[in-house]
């Protein structure tokens, strides 16, 4: 997740899903998507949380010194609004829920609640470990920590009343579970290191799908760039980008 060196690049591409080793199937057929649109993104923001509330886009920004949320329109492009956090909190996921956006810090251990209408900050949340990405269901909020672990949470107390150990099909428990977004009645999630997006079942934590996004980019863009982070969903279609990149990629996910 964070600042992505060639040391853990290397130990991500052979570490895989598992403790140990990847499974047989770790690497993902090739891609199953259709370009629909292609829109710019701003090089400066190191995605971490990304999620459609209407036509408005929510993106929230990591690193000490500029994480923020902001919301915006990616079709003009226009800014509404932006809020920053304070500069030692290191920022992460966000969701939106019931016109409130929660945001996740990675090592903070607590989370900030804001008004979605104009990200006037709300509250503050506490909780244990470190913050990755974060979705919801409708009525509970999904949470990341970058284990193999999905913890559900009450929006309201923001205590775990559920949690989900991801697996593949092989029965491997699939770890640094990144960006999240809830669609369709599942859940698709970045694993971080990794330039594809796998598709998980709520109920019983199975992986049910992988798409590799590895092409979306070009070899000179990717070098430039960092990690594939960030998964909104908006009338059938994903919206898709990644830390420092220049694009955000419309796409229809092939079944």
């Amino acid at each position: 997740m964070k600042q992505l060196t060639f040391i853990l690049t290397v130990i991500i591409i052979f570490a895989g899903c598992s403790n140990d080793k990847p499974s047989a199937d770790v690497t993902p057929p090739a891609a199953d998507y259709e370009i629909i649109n292609i829109y710019p993104h701003d090089t400066s923001f190191f995605t971490q949380g990304f999620e459609f509330k209407g036509d408005t886009l929510l993106e929230s920004t990591g690193k000490e010194y500029y994480s923020k949320v902001i919301s915006y329109n990616i079709f003009t492009p226009q800014i509404y609004k932006e809020i920053s956090i304070p500069s030692d909190v290191f920022g992460e996921g966000i969701t939106e829920l019931n016109g409130q956006i929660f945001q996740l810090t990675w090592q903070n251990e607590k989370g900030y609640v804001y008004d979605s209408s104009n990200l006037s900050k709300l509250r503050e949340f506490s909780y244990s470990g470190e913050g990755w990405g974060i979705c919801n269901d409708g009525t509970e909020l999904i949470m990341s920590d970058g284990s193999e672990k999905l913890y559900f949470r009450n929006p309201e107390s923001f205590n775990v009343t559920k949690t989900v150990i991801v697996k593949d099909s092989n029965g491997v428990s699939c770890k640094n579970l990144n960006e999240l977004e809830y669609a369709d009645g599942k859940i698709y999630a970045n694993l971080w290191g990794y330039n594809f997006i796998v598709c998980i079942d709520p109920l019983t934590g199975m992986i049910v799908k992988k798409y590799d996004l590895s092409g979306l980019l070009s070899p000179q863009e990717y070098y430039e760039a960092d990690v594939l982070n960030g998964i909104a969903f908006r009338n059938g279609h994903f919206f898709v980008t990644g830390k420092f990149w220049p694009k955000i990629f419309e796409l229809k996910l092939n079944d």
